[in-house]
């Protein structure tokens, strides 16, 4: 996981978005995000991409603000509680197991959406 992965998500959440836009959008948005061209095509990879992505970023958003959602009542049947460390600690491991899956999905899901050949942050962590 290093910071190409997370570029990755976050292309991949605003490829759909960027498809309904029109091809200058999806041309920027591959620039920004992928250092790349936009190629013609790859509509499914953006549909499937963008559940995918909103997964990742949920992850990091639910155990971000894991401790809000925290009451003694639910501690008892939390993975990990009943201490609200344990919980948190194993549900930091368990969304860290899902998240790096996810990008590892997003890789070939992004290429598919643009040139490989100019593909900067390519699987290799440039």
């Amino acid at each position: 996981m290093n910071i190409s992965d997370w570029k990755r998500t976050i292309h991949a959440a605003l490829a759909l978005p960027a498809y309904l836009a029109g091809p200058k959008a999806r041309t920027r948005l591959a620039r920004r995000w992928l250092g790349a061209e936009a190629k013609p095509g790859g509509f499914p990879a953006a549909v499937a991409a963008f559940p995918v992505a909103l997964l990742v970023w949920y992850l990091v958003a639910r155990i971000a603000t894991f401790g809000f959602f925290w009451t003694e009542a639910g501690a008892a049947g939390s993975w990990g509680g009943p201490s609200l460390l344990g919980a948190w600690v194993v549900h930091f491991f368990v969304a860290l197991g899902m998240a790096v899956m996810a990008m590892w999905v997003l890789r070939p899901l992004t290429r598919w959406q643009v040139r490989t050949s100019d593909l900067v942050n390519s699987s290799h962590g440039r």
